[in-house]
């Protein structure tokens, strides 16, 4: 698993601290995990807040890799986690280090925000809440499958830049971290042009949606939600993940595990604002303090 993930910590004061994963990257397709540019300030607020460890994989990006492959990586970065390699790791630091891996918090934005609740859906009694910001939920949708009316974020990118990098690169290669200028208008692209969704579901197996596809999940009768449930903010304007998707996958998880522990804890916080308009939000900012009150105490008791 290490030939793919690389995993970088930033640690708060104090021994046995609370534990905070972090499945981020703004995009499938492209960014890395010390790039400090993809994180929301709130995020540092609340690690530095409470002493906590944020650990970010990379994982394989796409068009290289697939769908598959990268929930791939976030399933050996958990198992790694879970790890005596990862103990001897710490322990054998300048400052000797343990992690309270009974407190884990999950967090990520948009395509980071898949993967978050993913994990948390596969793992809800090991998470003691997830949020998630903007998360690339709905995914079969048309919103990712057809043209869009309006390019996101008022960026029109001409449709070529998508045959031209699908045709550079070498699907199946390894790639976890890109940072190169050149691939930053490849996401736009491919959402304007509708080839998210066929670029998602490439090789996916039918065996493996409900595993890839969180509205899939929502449908399966052993689904459940960590216990402190999920919490997710989205901007009323966003271009790039509509909010009606969310609404969607928010509405269908009310509805389908109600009942089941979390299932009242599944919060929807709206809010004006673009996609990534919460990278320069603050933890005390009050939307963000009544959106995440409930995850946060669940995580902190």
């Amino acid at each position: 698993m290490e030939r793919y993930i690389q995993a970088s910590f930033r640690v708060g004061s104090d021994l046995g601290i609370p534990f905070w994963a972090e499945s981020v990257l703004l995009e499938m397709v492209m960014g890395d995990s010390l790039a400090l540019d993809f994180y929301g300030h709130w995020i540092s607020d609340l690690a530095m807040a409470h002493g906590a460890a944020i650990i970010s994989p990379n994982y394989r990006l796409m068009p290289e890799a697939t769908s598959t492959e990268i929930n791939d990586d976030i399933r050996d970065f958990w198992e790694w986690l879970h790890s005596s390699a990862l103990v001897d790791l710490l322990s054998a630091h300048t400052t000797p280090t343990t992690l309270d891996l009974d407190r884990i918090l999950t967090t990520g934005e948009s395509a980071g925000g898949l993967l978050s609740i993913n994990l948390a859906l596969s793992n809800p009694s090991d998470i003691r809440a997830t949020t998630a910001a903007y998360p690339f939920l709905d995914i079969e949708s048309e919103d990712y499958s057809s043209p869009r009316a309006a390019p996101p974020v008022g960026m029109h990118v001409p449709e070529s830049v998508v045959q031209d990098t699908m045709s550079s690169i070498a699907l199946g290669t390894a790639v976890s971290s890109i940072l190169a200028q050149e691939r930053a208008a490849f996401m736009p692209a491919a959402t304007e042009h509708g080839a998210l969704a066929g670029m998602y579901e490439r090789g996916v197996q039918e065996s493996e949606r409900g595993r890839l596809y969180p509205m899939d999940r929502l449908e399966q009768p052993d689904c459940c939600v960590p216990r402190r449930g999920i919490a997710i903010i989205q901007g009323r304007q966003d271009s790039v993940v509509p909010v009606r998707g969310v609404e969607k996958f928010v509405n269908r998880a009310r509805e389908v595990l109600n009942g089941k522990p979390g299932s009242d804890r599944i919060v929807l916080a709206l809010r004006d604002g673009e996609h990534g308009f919460d990278g320069d939000v603050r933890l005390a900012e009050q939307c963000l303090q009544d959106a995440l009150k409930v995850a946060l105490e669940a995580w902190l008791e």
